[in-house]
């Protein structure tokens, strides 16, 4: 059961990290505010290192680490970009789909067999993920675009937002699938090669387009936030596939935008959609149906 539990918490700090990134973005590029997440997201996993047990690490673990790196890096910025390009619900709705179908069918693939009850909330987890992601990003009416060129032009860009939508979900999934591939035995140290990796190419990103600006400053307790809640949702999630089979953890995980969603109900006071309401609901369901399975 304490797995369920690391999960879960995963879940709730990636979309807390998610959402207080997203309102740095508002003013600043989406690559760096992605590498400055990152580098205090490694800056409080070294703390935690300082202060934990030591593990037994080795060059596979960091390996597989840095693989996941790269992709959560790929995943974000590209994320980031489909976002910009919208329409917002094609990305949202694309990444979420891909983003959980791609561990949870990984880890059924390399033969994990949870017992009915769990299968049913796995079956559920990731549709109301999508739902929730998806519901009620935009709320208002697209207006109809007459001419041939313009509705060319808004096919293209539907068409692009989906592409991008592809590799980011795959990128997220790359993330959740190589970390799943590290022992437990080397604690949380495989995530410091993730970081790296993450920081590194974003770093080369940010290099190659001559694009590096400081931060806002009022923007900065955000992007600390992001970063913080970023590194408790990759331990976390370590934590819970130590007790846990990948496959459940990777389909409660998957049930983050449910927090995002809360977050920007509370903070913003953004309306929640009803068909978001019906996707709150089902990520519950879901995440009760895999607590109870996975503990019968």
């Amino acid at each position: 059961m304490i797995a369920v539990v690391f999960a879960a918490v995963s879940g709730l700090s990636y979309g807390a990290s998610d959402f207080s990134g997203g309102l740095a973005t508002k003013r600043n590029d989406a690559v760096l505010v992605t590498i400055a997440v990152q580098l205090i997201s490694l800056l409080s996993l070294v703390a935690i290192l300082a202060a934990s047990a030591r593990a037994v690490v080795t060059p596979a673990d960091m390996a597989w680490g840095a693989v996941g790196g790269v992709g959560a890096a790929i995943g974000l910025t590209t994320f980031y970009r489909a976002l910009a390009d919208g329409p917002m619900t094609t990305a949202a709705a694309v990444t979420a789909l891909i983003g959980s179908l791609v561990p949870v069918s990984t880890g059924l693939l390399i033969g994990e067999v949870p017992n009915n009850l769990t299968l049913t909330g796995i079956a559920l987890a990731v549709p109301a993920g999508i739902v929730v992601s998806a519901g009620g990003i935009v709320a208002q009416t697209v207006p109809s675009i007459a001419t041939p060129r313009g509705r060319a032009r808004r096919r293209f860009a539907t068409a692009k937002t989906r592409r991008l939508s592809i590799i980011a979900g795959l990128g997220f999934g790359l993330f959740f699938v190589a970390l799943a591939q590290t022992s437990s035995e080397a604690g949380l140290y495989p995530l410091v090669g993730a970081r790296l990796a993450s920081v590194i190419g974003l770093a080369a990103i940010l290099s190659a387009r001559r694009a590096w600006v400081r931060p806002h400053r009022s923007d900065w307790p955000a992007i600390a936030v992001a970063g913080v809640l970023d590194c408790s949702a990759n331990s976390f999630y370590l934590l819970a596939l130590a007790d846990g089979s990948f496959t459940w953890v990777a389909a409660v995980v998957s049930l983050y935008p449910a927090a995002t969603v809360l977050l920007a109900r509370i903070v913003l006071r953004e309306r929640i959609a009803r068909v978001q309401v019906a996707g709150l609901i089902g990520a519950c369901s879901a995440l009760l149906l895999v607590g109870v399975g996975a503990t019968s």
